[in-house]
């Protein structure tokens, strides 16, 4: 993983590594609140050998004291010391089991012993301390003095005072300790979670599964519930532009200025495909051309409905003989209209009749009449519906929800199968992308701008049209 892969996994995943890294706080918290705080003193023990006049003698003392060091730092946490000490200090009971409370060290090329007390209150942790030192001494005089004066004599060089602040809890160090890990456990739980997850997220993981070109990118836009369309009163909205974008991509794949028969569908339902047909053929249609769309979505029609059309009069009715082309064929607005070509009725046997070569004739002559007919096609990977229009079209649109909910593999298949029958994948279109606060800021700039008014929808089919239109969620 790079760098840029694990920064770009960090900012998908911050909301996990926040949850740690406050967990990890507060558990810090928590736990330094209910420990008991804890004070802790040190005496400090001097040892040194008496009777030595010459600088020869010194030298050997200051070897003899050095030697004996350690074995005096050793006798001063036996049991008969920490008990003199205990009742010196003037603990009694379970409270003169100083044994765990005294710690006993020396420093490095020195003859300084520290003996360190720790406990509940200050007082009573230099208490200890000095006890122990003042027990020691009276150790090592009764230990070295056999037959004679003792050579080595021990003294108290630091009096062991109360701390003023606790020795535990250490408030910063704990909540630092615990920051950090929460950082790492939430850092390791975001990669954890990036390896596990399935979904589609980046368009660099798109770019890495499957060898084709992002022609659009369409823009979270929470007003597509209720306007699934793009009429005037969004048509300065980022969705709008970026379907005048997909349109300018389209002319440039078609310079030779032939006709395109263009299936646009999507891996599984509820990406969005259907309003994306909607708005791409009305888009093109606004440029001037001459546009069709064609509802082949045979088992779950949405364009007569989304445009307040007659759908059971269409493709259906055309392809079973029973009405002519003509008069199947609706228009939407006046000013340079799109026609509309509906469902039809809904078939026991859609990919029969998809696959027929009377549908293949069909978009022959679409295709001789129209500069652009635009196929809404069912979800490619519960039918083969998409992939037998798609040998028989230009190409196919793509349609890849950015929303977190599709999976890279459902992306992968719905790919893989259009390239099996021969159906060309002319590019993948991105819908409810994220939008730039960049982007955001430009587009409501360009939303002050005077809008037309929507175009008044004219039908021309024999079969009556329905009487209103309802608002659809954007599901197919």
């Amino acid at each position: 993983m790079t760098l840029v892969q694990f920064l770009d996994v960090v900012r998908r995943r911050w909301l996990t590594i926040t949850i740690a890294v406050v967990v990890g706080v507060a558990t810090a918290f928590g736990v330094t609140h209910f420990q008991t705080p804890e004070y802790r003193s040190t005496a400090g023990v001097f040892v040194s050998v008496s009777g030595s006049d010459t600088i020869a003698d010194l030298s050997q003392s200051n070897n003899f004291s050095a030697a004996r060091v350690t074995s005096y730092a050793a006798l001063a946490t036996t049991p008969e010391v920490l008990r003199a000490a205990a009742t010196a200090a003037g603990l009694h009971g379970e409270d003169a089991e100083i044994a765990d409370a005294v710690d006993v060290s020396t420093e490095p090329d020195t003859v300084i012993i520290d003996i360190g007390a720790t406990a509940t209150n200050p007082d009573r942790a230099a208490a200890i301390a000095n006890a122990v030192a003042a027990e020691l001494i009276d150790a090592v005089a009764r230990v070295e003095r056999g037959n004679g004066t003792a050579v080595i004599r021990l003294s108290v060089v630091e009096e062991a005072i109360p701390a003023e602040e606790p020795f535990t809890p250490r408030v910063p160090v704990n909540i630092a300790l615990g920051l950090l890990a929460g950082l790492t456990l939430g850092i390791a739980g975001a990669l954890l979670r990036e390896v596990l997850d399935t979904r589609l997220r980046s368009i660099e993981v798109l770019h890495r599964m499957i060898d084709t070109s992002v022609l659009g990118e369409f823009p979270i836009d929470d007003t597509v519930r209720d306007h699934p369309l793009l009429d005037g009163t969004n048509r300065y909205t980022p969705r709008a532009e970026a379907f005048r974008q997909l349109r300018t991509q389209l002319t440039f794949t078609n310079l030779e200025g032939s006709s395109q028969s263009l299936v646009v569908t999507s891996a599984r339902p509820g990406e969005g495909k259907s309003t994306t047909a909607l708005n791409l053929a009305m888009t093109l249609a606004q440029n001037g051309g001459r546009v069709l769309l064609v509802d082949a979505d045979l088992r779950r029609p949405k364009v007569g409905d989304y445009l307040g059309l007659e759908s059971r009069v269409g493709l259906t009715t055309v392809l079973a003989r029973q009405v002519a082309l003509d008069d199947a064929i609706q228009t939407v607005g006046d000013t340079n209209p799109l026609s509309v070509l509906a469902s039809g009725r809904v078939p026991p046997n859609p990919s029969e009749l998809l696959g027929s070569q009377h549908m293949a004739d069909l978009m022959r002559e679409l295709e001789r009449r129209y500069d652009y007919v635009i196929v809404d096609a069912p979800p490619a990977l519960p039918v083969t519906d998409p992939a037998i229009l798609g040998a028989i079209c230009s190409g196919v649109l793509l349609v890849v929800s950015m929303n977190g909910h599709v999976r890279r593999a459902d992306v992968q298949a719905a790919h893989e199968r259009m390239q099996r029958i021969g159906a060309g994948v002319l590019g993948v279109v991105l819908n409810k992308t994220p939008l730039q606060r960049k982007e955001r800021s430009y587009y409501h700039y360009e939303a002050s701008a005077p809008l037309s008014e929507s175009p008044r929808r004219v039908g021309r089919a024999r079969a009556r049209r329905s009487s209103s239109t309802t608002p659809m969620e954007e599901t197919s």
